[in-house]
């Protein structure tokens, strides 16, 4: 069950960094590898907390 909640706060928050990265045109694929790390680790500690 945590790996459920973990998944889905991870997808919630790449999506909402990919959106931005798009309205920014931050299309590199060093600002693609940095919105995906900080989505990890973002999910992490929101399902950490809230848990």
């Amino acid at each position: 069950m945590e790996f459920i909640k973990l998944l889905f706060v991870f997808l919630i928050f790449i999506v909402i960094s990919s959106f931005l990265n798009i309205i920014f045109k931050l299309t590199a694929k060093r600002d693609w590898l940095m919105s995906l790390l900080l989505s990890i680790v973002l999910s992490i500690i929101t399902v950490a907390i809230l848990d």
